[in-house]
C-alpha cells in the first residue's frame, strides 16, 4: 500500500509500505480523509521530538471499514467510521477512572513511532471507532479529533446561555470552539484575531462581533459591546502572552478564562488582576473518550457546522507538498484535508 513516510525534518516520502492486517479486536480501515494538524507540521519541521523517523503521521481521520479481525463484531465491511486516535489499555488507574486519554499505556496514532493515517489503510481497535452518518462527508468526519479538543475546552467555560463570550484566536481550534460556543446559545460572541480573512470566516460561522486588535482598540471595543462590563467567559486558543493578556483583560469581575492554546511554555500575566477581580483560569488539554463520542453524535445530528473550516482537499500524493506549504507559506489556509475520492 502507499503511505507518506516521515524520514526526518522536512522529509516526507510518498512510497510503498507493507500492507496491514487487523489483529484480534481490530478493524482495517480504508482511510478516506485525514487532516493535517499543526502538531504534524511542527513534527515535520523536527521541532517537537514527537515524531520518530521512519513513521507515518496523521491522527485526524475517518474512513471505511474493509475488514474485521477476530472478535470485532460492532462493524461490518462498508461501514463508515470516525476514529478516536488513541489506543488505551482499559486496565490502568487512569482508564479505570474514565480518563482513557491519560492512559498510562496509551499509543497515539501518528505520534512518536506509532504509524498514523496518511496511508491507504490503517488498523485500529474496534472500540476506537464510531459510526459516521451517511450525510457527513469523510472530510468533515476527519475534524472529529480537533473538534473534540475544542468541545472539551468550551465545556470548562460552564453554562454560556445568555452570556457574553470572547474567543481569542481563529485557527482551527478557535473556529471549532466558536461552533461549540454557538451551540450553547450565548447572548453575544466576540472574536479577536489579527487576520481579517479568518475574522470574516468567524463571522460566517456565527460570531456577532469581530475585532482586529491590530486595527482597533481591543479593550474599548469589548467594553462597548458588553455594556462596559466585560465578557463572562473568554476562550484563549493561541497560547502566547499577548493573546492570553487580551483574554484576561476582557473578563468581567468573576469571569472565567479557558486556555486551550499551547504555543508557548511560559506566558506573562497580571496576577493582581486575577486576584482582585476574582477571575478563574482553566487549562484544557485533549479530550476524553466520552467527549469524542458526544461530538460524533452532535455532528451526525447536524448540531455543529464545521465544514467552512476546510480550506483545501488534496490527494495522498500531494501531502508532502502541502506540509511544506503549511510550514513555510500557509497563506490563508486553515485546514487542509487529504481525501480519497
Amino acid at each position: 500500500m502507499k503511505a507518506i513516510v516521515y524520514e526526518g525534518p522536512e522529509k516526507l516520502v510518498y512510497k510503498d509500505v507493507p500492507d496491514v492486517k487487523p489483529q484480534r479486536g481490530e478493524v482495517k480501515i480504508r482511510v478516506k480523509a485525514c487532516g493535517i494538524c499543526g502538531s504534524d507540521v511542527h513534527g515535520y519541521l523536527g521541532l517537537t521530538g514527537r515524531r520518530l523517523e521512519p513513521m507515518v503521521m496523521g491522527h485526524e481521520f475517518a474512513g471505511e471499514i474493509v475488514e474485521t479481525g477476530e472478535g470485532a463484531a460492532k462493524f461490518r465491511p462498508g461501514d463508515r467510521a470516525a476514529v478516536y486516535p488513541v489506543e488505551f489499555c482499559g486496565d490502568c488507574k487512569m482508564c479505570r477512572e474514565g480518563n482513557v486519554h491519560l492512559c498510562m499505556n496509551k499509543r497515539a496514532y501518528g505520534v512518536l513511532d506509532v504509524d498514523g493515517a496518511f496511508a491507504e489503510y490503517i488498523c485500529v481497535p474496534e472500540k476506537c471507532c464510531f459510526p459516521l452518518a451517511e450525510e457527513i462527508s469523510y472530510a468533515v468526519g476527519s475534524l472529529m479529533e480537533p473538534l473534540a479538543v475544542a468541545y472539551r475546552g468550551v465545556s470548562h467555560a460552564g453554562d454560556l446561555e445568555g452570556k457574553n463570550v470572547l474567543l481569542v484566536g481563529t485557527g482551527t481550534i478557535g473556529l471549532l470552539a466558536l461552533a461549540c460556543v454557538k451551540m450553547k446559545n450565548p447572548a453575544k460572541i466576540l472574536v479577536s484575531d489579527l487576520s481579517d480573512s479568518r475574522l470574516q470566516l468567524a463571522g460566517k460561522m456565527g460570531a456577532d462581533v469581530i475585532i482586529n486588535p491590530g486595527k482597533e482598540e481591543f479593550q474599548k471595543k469589548v467594553l462597548e459591546e458588553t455594556g462596559r462590563l466585560g465578557v463572562d467567559a473568554a476562550i484563549e486558543a493561541v497560547g502566547a502572552t499577548p493573546t492570553v493578556q487580551q483574554a484576561m483583560s476582557a473578563l468581567a469581575f468573576g469571569g472565567r478564562a479557558v486556555w486551550i492554546g499551547n504555543n508557548k511554555p511560559m506566558v506573562e500575566i497580571n496576577m493582581q488582576e486575577i486576584v482582585t477581580r476574582e477571575l478563574s483560569v482553566f487549562g484544557s488539554f485533549l479530550y476524553g473518550y466520552e467527549e469524542f463520542k458526544e461530538v460524533v453524535g452532535l455532528l451526525n445530528n447536524g448540531r455543529l457546522n464545521v465544514k467552512p473550516l476546510i480550506s483545501k482537499e488534496i490527494s495522498l500524493e500531494q501531502v508532502p507538498a502541502y506540509f511544506d506549504k503549511l510550514a513555510h507559506q500557509p497563506g490563508e489556509l486553515i485546514k487542509v484535508v487529504m481525501t480519497d475520492k
